[in-house]
């Protein structure tokens, strides 16, 4: 047995490198993923999945199902850019964060798995990146899967991302989007009141009152020309806690600052869920692969919305380690995923993957 998983990782390495270099040459930001959601349905359309396109009401969404057998395993995909700044200000897109070779190594797992006569499902799954604009207005893509029932059937769900380390992770933090508005009026005269003026300081204070714990995001001061004309500011923070209780209150100290703001809370990311069973196959498989494993790793500074999916059904997020990490959001990591360590972890990905299903139907 233990020959026939490795033959099938192999045989499927080239549509990991395959389908790696096809998502770092075509960015694309949340929900705008066309083509490399495209790219990915029609490679296992092509090889006998059935295809659900526009899953969950995500036009760049899409599940993937084989008729193996055995437990059904769910294998997320994930291929949106990150959106960066430039040094000019300008936004750009670049894949800084590994989302090709995670596209590549799912991909080439599910293959895998299915000439091994397992049953798995790809989640195709857009709007990865929290920061993204897509992501502030829609939510994540993993979290609205969860919520459209798409994993209805499915006896257990893996995530595999480049990390430090060889690992399932065993905790993460919490984490809010949370946003306020200050109207005020604009003047130009120095005795009037400058409530917006007034309002991007506290925004400011509130940012730095608990350092590496509450985040200012963005802080926008707009409104029109006239004396006297309505003027706001804009404001909107990331928070994150050890637990739910403690993320409350954060929330309640930072909106204790600008009590007289429209507050919102836009989404909360909970933290992951680890799972005993799940954690325990994927061990096995990277014994099997010849890596070691961390069974204690140190918690995660969160999980993007990976929570959701293992608050709904037994779950593992997988870490596959490199000596020395990832430069994650740099143009150093960009580099670093555009390049051969970009392919060699996504093959690296696909080993692991394959070897957790199987032992996931052992």
């Amino acid at each position: 047995m233990a020959d026939a998983v490795a033959e099938a990782i192999a045989r499927r390495g080239e549509t990991a490198r395959a389908v790696a270099a096809f998502v770092y040459a075509h960015p694309e930001t949340s929900y705008h993923e066309e083509r490399c959601s495209s790219y990915l349905a029609d490679l296992l359309a092509a090889e006998g999945f059935e295809l659900e396109r526009g899953a969950g009401g995500m036009e760049t969404a899409f599940v993937a199902r084989n008729g193996g057998a055995g437990p059904r395993v769910g294998l997320v995909a994930v291929y949106d850019a990150v959106t960066a700044l430039d040094s000019s200000g300008g936004v750009t897109a670049v894949h800084s964060c590994g989302h090709g070779s995670i596209a590549g190594g799912v991909t080439a797992a599910a293959l895998a798995a299915s000439d091994l006569g397992r049953a798995v499902s790809v989640f195709g799954l857009p709007a990865d990146e929290l920061h993204a604009d897509g992501v502030r207005e829609h939510g994540g893509g993993k979290e609205r899967s969860v919520s459209a029932g798409l994993w209805s059937g499915v006896d257990a769900a893996l995530y595999a991302h480049p990390e430090f380390i060889d690992t399932v992770s065993q905790a993460s933090l919490w984490g809010r989007h949370l946003e306020v508005v200050v109207p005020g009026e604009r003047s130009l005269r120095d005795e009037a009141p400058h409530a917006s003026l007034e309002a991007a300081a506290a925004a400011v204070r509130a940012g730095r009152q608990h350092p590496g714990w509450v985040m200012l995001e963005r802080l926008l001061l707009d409104g029109d020309v006239e004396e006297g004309s309505r003027m706001l500011c804009r404001a909107s923070f990331f928070l994150f806690a050890e637990t739910e209780e403690e993320l409350d209150q954060r929330t309640e100290d930072v909106r204790a600052v600008l009590p007289e703001g429209q507050w919102s809370v836009r989404r909360t990311i909970p933290a992951i869920v680890p799972d005993e069973r799940v954690t325990a196959a994927v061990a096995r498989a990277f014994a099997a692969a010849g890596r070691n494993f961390v069974a204690d790793p140190p918690p995660l500074p969160f999980a993007t919305d990976f929570g959701n999916i293992s608050r709904a059904l037994p779950a593992a997020l997988i870490g596959v380690g490199r000596p020395g990490g990832w430069a994650f959001h740099t143009d150093e990591g960009a580099a670093q995923f555009c390049g051969p360590d970009g392919t060699t972890v996504a093959l690296e990905l696909a080993d692991v993957l394959t070897r957790a299903v199987v032992e996931l139907g052992s």
